[in-house]
């Protein structure tokens, strides 16, 4: 049966960038098309902004006995972020190979490598246009596609979904109140397809093809995932670097005469930390705006839930408002700091004043 096989590396490497400005970088550069062929899509729908598809070539991946041509997919999105695909279809696709390829390792660091060298070609395109950011954030998911009837198949294999899903080798010894918890996020849009997704991977089964808008939807979830790391790493870090620099300052025998202007600084690289940082989450929201009720919203929401997005933002969210109120508090202190420093001032000048008027009786 036919069948692809697809690990995706997601990296954060920008902050904002002008796709139609990137698009003149590469040649052969694609905007994602979002009408499938032979699916019922809505007319004018269009749920996050495009992202550009680069095809970075082919290359043959061996071990043992198992030989497969990969083909490489680069894809920009407008947030700052990239996704490449290692894609292997497989004409002759059977769960052996399935099995083979998931749980020998030395396919998914093949593909790693591939994943690799590929960013760091793409990145090095970009850096002579736009500044690029080094992170060691990263994300990657696996999508597998069968071409089968899914009435048949996924119950018959149920375990071996879970296994892969899981990449869970023994997954013959899964108990079946796991096998089932791990496969229930499934949706169907035909009688004969389904797709399973989990926090790690997703399995599609289908009579035809068309499976580019689910591969689509699960790269923007894991881009969204990917993004939300890195920015709770960026406040949290921000939040250190600030309560360590503030300590410092309140640890100055002279502070308030030295360190008031530092405060102020301080403030100021708060708010404007703030304002650039939740621009950018903003963008990571609206990459998917509103699928609408019908197949896709669906799978989002399955990718959503697996992925636990609603969390993580709202924890990316408190620690913004841990950030404002660490600002607050820092432009709270300024101010009593200056009046106290002022009130020194008028002691010293009340003080200086009596000296000037006792000073000729000693004459």
């Amino acid at each position: 049966m036919k069948g692809e096989i697809i690990y995706s590396y997601f990296y954060d490497f920008a902050d904002e960038i002008d796709l139609k400005e990137v698009k003149n970088y590469f040649r052969g550069a694609e905007e994602f098309s979002f009408y499938e062929y032979g699916k019922a899509v809505p007319d004018g729908l269009n749920p996050f902004e495009l992202p550009l598809i680069i095809n970075a070539g082919k290359k043959d991946v061996k071990f043992d006995s198992i030989s497969i041509s990969v083909n490489i997919q680069c894809v920009i999105y407008s947030v700052g972020a990239m996704a490449v695909r290692v894609r292997s279809p497989i004409g002759n696709l059977n769960t052996a190979l399935l099995e083979s390829i998931t749980f020998d390792k030395r396919f998914e660091n093949r593909f790693k490598e591939l994943a690799e060298d590929t960013k760091v070609r793409i990145e090095k395109t970009l850096s002579k246009r736009m500044q690029v950011k080094e992170k060691r954030i990263f994300e990657m998911y696996r999508s597998y596609f069968l071409e089968q009837c899914a009435s048949s198949f996924v119950e018959k294999n149920k375990e071996l979904i879970a296994g892969i899903l899981l990449d869970e080798q023994n997954y013959k010894e899964l108990s079946n109140e796991y096998v089932t918890n791990t496969i229930k996020r499934n949706l169907s849009y035909y009688g004969c397809d389904s797709v399973i997704v989990d926090w790690d991977a997703m399995f599609l089964t289908s009579n035809t093809s068309n499976y580019e808008n689910e591969i689509m939807v699960a790269d923007t979830a894991n881009i969204q995932l990917l993004e939300y790391r890195v920015y709770q790493s960026e406040v949290n870090k921000m939040i250190d670097t600030v309560n360590n620099r503030f300590l410092n300052m309140k640890r100055n025998p002279v502070y308030m005469v030295f360190t008031r202007r530092n405060l102020i600084r301080l403030s100021k690289e708060i708010s404007d930390f703030y304002a650039e940082y939740k621009d950018l989450v903003e963008g990571i929201n609206q990459i998917i705006m509103s699928f609408g009720e019908w197949y896709l919203a669906r799978l989002y929401s399955l990718l959503s839930d697996a992925f636990r997005l609603a969390d993580l933002a709202k924890r990316l969210e408190t620690t913004f408002e841990m950030l404002v109120n660490i600002r607050s508090f820092i432009q709270s202190q300024v101010s009593e700091d200056t009046s106290s420093f002022l009130e020194w001032i008028v002691i010293l000048l009340f003080v200086i004043e009596i000296i000037l008027i006792i000073i000729p009786f000693y004459k």
